[in-house]
C-alpha cells in the first residue's frame, strides 16, 4: 500500500476510535475491534521490510498515521505508535530473527519494555533472563516483546542488548491502575529464567548508531541506517501533539456561551483571552517545531547525508522543548475552564490527564533530552543512555 493509501485509512478509523475510546479508557485495554480494524488496513505494517510483505514506507507516514489516529482516543493511537515503530526495531536485527517474527506469520507485532532494569546471564548460544519489565504498552496483543537488558559479554562487560522474546514465555501482570494513557493496558511483563538465542538480540549501541545487522538484510531501506534516537522523537509525542490540538478546537467552543457564576460572560473577559491566545500560541508553536523538524529530519535522510549526534540530540532537545509548551497550553486551557474539569463527564479531563502522563515519558523529559545537546554543545561525548 502507499503512504496515501494508508493515511486515508488512519483517516477513516478515526470516528470508531472515538465512539470506542470511553471504554477503552474503562477496560485499561485497547479492544480487540481496534486492533482488527489496525489489521486489516495495513497501517501496522508501515514500517515492516517490503521482504516479509510490509510497506517500508518513510518514517514520517508512520508519525502522521500517530497524529491522525490520536484525534479519536489517544490510548489507540499510542498503542499504535509502540507496535507500528517495534517493526523498525525488529527490522534491523538479523535476518534470522525477522524470520523468526514475520517468516510464518507476516502480520505478527510486539510490545516492549526497553529500559535495561535487568543482567542478562550468558550460557551457550544467548543469555538467560529473569525479571520484571513494566510499561509494556499493548503486550495483550503483541506475539512477541522486545526487552532491554543488560548482557554480559565475553569480556565481562555489560552493554544494554534489546532481546527478543515471544510471549508464550512470558506472565503479563494486570498492575496498569494509572492517571492517564489508561486504555493502552501497559502492563508488566515477567520473565522467569527465560532463554534468549544470541541471533535474537541486537545492540543498543548498534541501534543508537544506525549500524544494525538489519541495514544489511535490507539494502533498499533507508530507515535501518538512521540512529533510532534520531527519529524516535516523532513516534509517541505526537499523541500529545494532537490531543492539545483537540484541546484547543474544544475550549474556545465552550467559553463561548459560558457565563461566570451566571453573571458575566466570560468571553468578554480580557483574562480569559489573554489566557486563550497564550495556550494558542504554545500549542501552534510545539507543533510547527515538531513537524519542520520532522520534516527536516526526513529530508537529511532521504540524501544519504551522514547524521551526525549533534543532529540526533537537537532533535530530542526541540521535541522536549515543544513538550514542555503543550504541556503547558494544556495547562492553561483547562485553568480557564474553571472548575467544571474535575468532573469525570468533562471532555477536557481526560486530555489534562493523557497529556501529563505522557510529559514522564523520557522521550520529552527535559533534563533527559536537553543535557545531551548541552554536552555535545560543549564539545563533549554523551553516553550510550544520552544518544
Amino acid at each position: 500500500m502507499t503512504a496515501a493509501d494508508l493515511l486515508t485509512c488512519a483517516t477513516a478509523l478515526v470516528p470508531d476510535l472515538a465512539a470506542r475510546a470511553t471504554a477503552t479508557e474503562a477496560a485499561r485495554s485497547i479492544p480487540v475491534e481496534t486492533i482488527a480494524a489496525y489489521h486489516r488496513s495495513g497501517i501496522l505494517r508501515a514500517l515492516q521490510p517490503r521482504a516479509f510483505g510490509g510497506a517500508q514506507l518513510p518514517f514520517d507516514v508512520f508519525s502522521r498515521i500517530v497524529e491522525t489516529l490520536a484525534q479519536g482516543c489517544s490510548a489507540s493511537a499510542w498503542v499504535y505508535a509502540v507496535l507500528g515503530e517495534h517493526q523498525w526495531v525488529v527490522a534491523c536485527m538479523n535476518e534470522r530473527a525477522q524470520a523468526d517474527v514475520w517468516g510464518t506469520t507476516p502480520e505478527a507485532v510486539v510490545s516492549s519494555s526497553l529500559a535495561p532494569r535487568n543482567n542478562a546471564t550468558p550460557v551457550d548460544g544467548g543469555w538467560r533472563l529473569s525479571g520484571e519489565f513494566p510499561f509494556s504498552s499493548g503486550c495483550q496483543h503483541a506475539q512477541w516483546a522486545i526487552l532491554g537488558a543488560r548482557a554480559e559479554d565475553a569480556a565481562g562487560n555489560k552493554p544494554t542488548r534489546y532481546m527478543l522474546v515471544p510471549m508464550t514465555e512470558i506472565d503479563i501482570r494486570d498492575d496498569w491502575h494509572v492517571l492517564g494513557l489508561r486504555g493502552t493496558g501497559s502492563r508488566t511483563l515477567v520473565l522467569r529464567d527465560v532463554f534468549i538465542p544470541a541471533h535474537r538480540t541486537v545492540l543498543l549501541k548498534d541501534l543508537l548508531e544506525g549500524t544494525t545487522p538489519g541495514a544489511v538484510v535490507h539494502p533498499d531501506y533507508p530507515l535501518l541506517r538512521a540512529p533510532r534516537g534520531f527519529l524516535v522523537p516523532f513516534s509517541l509525542p505526537p499523541v500529545m501533539f494532537s490531543l492539545a490540538r483537540r484541546a484547543l478546537a474544544m475550549v474556545p467552543a465552550s467559553l463561548r456561551s459560558r457565563l461566570s457564576r451566571g453573571v458575566r460572560d466570560l468571553g468578554e473577559s480580557e483574562v480569559v483571552q489573554m489566557q486563550l491566545s497564550e495556550a494558542g500560541a504554545e500549542i501552534d508553536l510545539a507543533n510547527l517545531v515538531l513537524h519542520s523538524r520532522r520534516a527536516e529530519s526526513m529530508a537529511m535522510l532521504d540524501s544519504g547525508q551522514p547524521i551526525g549526534v549533534e543532529d540526533t540530540m537537537r532533535n530530542r532537545r526541540d521535541v522536549a522543548f515543544a513538550a514542555e509548551q503543550i504541556r503547558r497550553g494544556v495547562e492553561r486551557l483547562a485553568e480557564i475552564s474553571g472548575s467544571r474539569i474535575v468532573h469525570d463527564s468533562d471532555p477536557l479531563q481526560p486530555i489534562l490527564r493523557d497529556v501529563l502522563t505522557i510529559a514522564t515519558h523520557s522521550v520529552v523529559l527535559r533534563h533527559t533530552n536537553y543535557v545531551p545537546y548541552g554536552r555535545t554543545m560543549l564539545g563533549l561525548p554523551p553516553t550510550i543512555g544520552e544518544a
